[in-house]
């Protein structure tokens, strides 16, 4: 039965215009306008309002939703057995086996992982040298893929030679033999030097040079052919101080003073003489022309030529 909202039970009222609002359906019901008037009609179902069981899903049969087989399976839809995995074969999931890599793989110590084709392989691990430890005196080379120990080559900076000897390379053997002695083996007596004479050394006696002798003073070093001697130093004029009134002039290799010989610089002559050199002496004799310039004439007067003589006027 249809009940109409706020309607008191019993009482009569005016007809008016309803609408769906005034009217409450039952479940499964839903209100829709007949005309002017609402009616409750069978409500429509959907695919919300439909569980279908596994392997079917629900499907719109025209206004009603119906469970059907599911046409396209994904791998969402299936669960495979552990070791394999879904993978699509066209539009059909399938189980298949999982691809094992290295990862998946643990090689024991002494070997390692490598795929063959596409399946991972324990192999043995190549060594190389880094790998081995050779114990003193020897050296770790390849032969071909394996590292060996081989003993160490041996050279003169292996090989401490005693004293007096040295070390020679003797094909790939380092061996001491005895030491060519040089001048640095040798000491030499003063006044004499090493010398090598073919492979032996030998003092002999130093050349000595004017650099190697000292001479006392008033002597100089002169090379006597190969020996340095002391001779007298050569003197000169400028090596000699003659008293006043004399001069040095060299006799042979030998500074002397002698007497200065005197000239008209050194002797005043008295008014109305001039001096003149007799031989090597100077003397003072009468002017024989006088001038103007040899005579003084008083003040208020003057000097005039009278013929050869000058004249105080």
């Amino acid at each position: 039965p249809v009940r109409w909202r706020n309607q008191p039970p019993g009482v009569c009222v005016p007809k008016v215009a309803l609408t769906c609002q005034d009217l409450t359906c039952p479940p499964g019901s839903t209100c829709r306008m007949d005309g002017a008037t609402p009616r409750c009609v069978p409500k429509a179902l959907s695919c919300q309002d439909l569980t279908c069981p596994p392997g079917s899903t629900c499907t719109m049969d025209r206004t009603t939703p119906r469970c059907v087989p599911k046409v396209a399976l994904t791998c969402q839809d299936l669960t495979c057995p552990p070791g394999s995995t879904c993978q699509m074969d066209r539009t059909t999931p399938r189980c298949v086996p999982i691809t094992v890599t290295c990862q998946d793989l643990t090689c024991p110590p002494g070997s390692t992982c490598r795929m063959e084709k596409s399946t991972p392989r324990c192999v043995p691990i190549t060594l190389n040298c880094q790998d081995l430890t050779c114990p003193p005196g020897s050296t770790c080379q390849m032969d071909r893929t394996t590292p060996r120990c081989v003993p160490v080559k041996l050279t003169c900076q292996d090989l401490t030679c005693p004293p007096g000897s040295t070390c020679q390379m003797d094909r790939t053997t380092p061996r001491c033999v005895p030491k060519a002695p040089s001048c640095q083996d040798l000491t030499c007596p003063p006044g004499s030097t090493c010398r090598m004479e073919k492979s032996t050394p030998r003092c002999v006696p130093v050349k000595l040079t004017c650099q190697d002798l000292t001479c006392p003073p008033g002597s100089t070093c002169q090379m006597d052919r190969t020996t340095p001697r002391c001779v007298p130093i050569a003197l000169t004029c400028q090596d000699l101080t003659c008293p006043p009134g004399s001069t040095c002039q060299m006799d042979g290799v030998t500074p002397r003073c002698v007497p200065k010989a005197l000239s008209c610089q050194d002797l005043t002559c008295p008014p109305g003489s001039t001096c003149r050199m007799d031989r090597t002496t100077p003397r003072c004799v009468p002017k024989v022309s006088l001038t103007c310039q040899d005579l003084t004439c008083p003040p208020g007067s003057t000097c005039q030529m009278e013929k050869s003589t000058p004249r105080c006027v």
